[in-house]
């Protein structure tokens, strides 16, 4: 897994900031069994409370192993972060397909409301316990699923 931090516009981030949100990506991708996949992902950090005024976070998946997070700092980041995170392990798992209309091979309609989204509640319902494991056990994660092979479709 690549995982590579920027600003919103693809500038640097300071230093410190920069290693925090790397450390705790990967300390989220090896709780969600993903660590081990060949996957990139771009983190934009935002030095702000919302995106567009709509989020304060955002999964974009460029194809099922490329992935743009994007992660407002002036919110609980790291919360923020890890619930991202949770639909990077959906896509890579083929969970929930890219057009976000097929979850778990049930099809979905776009008339479903957002807190009524499976993929939602399942990113909401685990954010606060990857989060609370990395506060306790930084660079020793509590494997919440098993490890994933490089052909989870086979």
């Amino acid at each position: 897994m690549q995982i590579a931090v920027a600003g919103p516009r693809g500038g640097s981030v300071p230093t410190d900031l920069g290693i925090s949100i790397h450390t705790a990506a990967k300390h989220y991708a090896r709780q969600l069994g993903i660590g081990g996949l060949h996957t990139t992902i771009l983190i934009r950090a935002h030095h702000k409370s919302t995106i567009d005024g709509v989020c304060e976070g955002l999964c974009e998946p460029l194809d099922t192993r490329h992935f743009r997070l994007d992660v407002c700092l002036y919110a609980n980041w790291l919360q923020i972060l890890a619930h991202e995170m949770v639909h990077i392990k959906q896509f890579a798992r083929n969970e929930l397909d890219l057009s976000m209309e097929r979850w778990k091979k049930r099809l979905y309609c776009g008339a479903i409301d957002y807190w009524d989204q499976p993929w939602e509640r399942e990113a909401y319902r685990l954010q606060a316990r990857l989060v609370e494991d990395y506060a306790k056990n930084p660079g020793n994660p509590t494997l919440l699923y098993p490890k994933v092979a490089n052909n989870p479709g086979k």
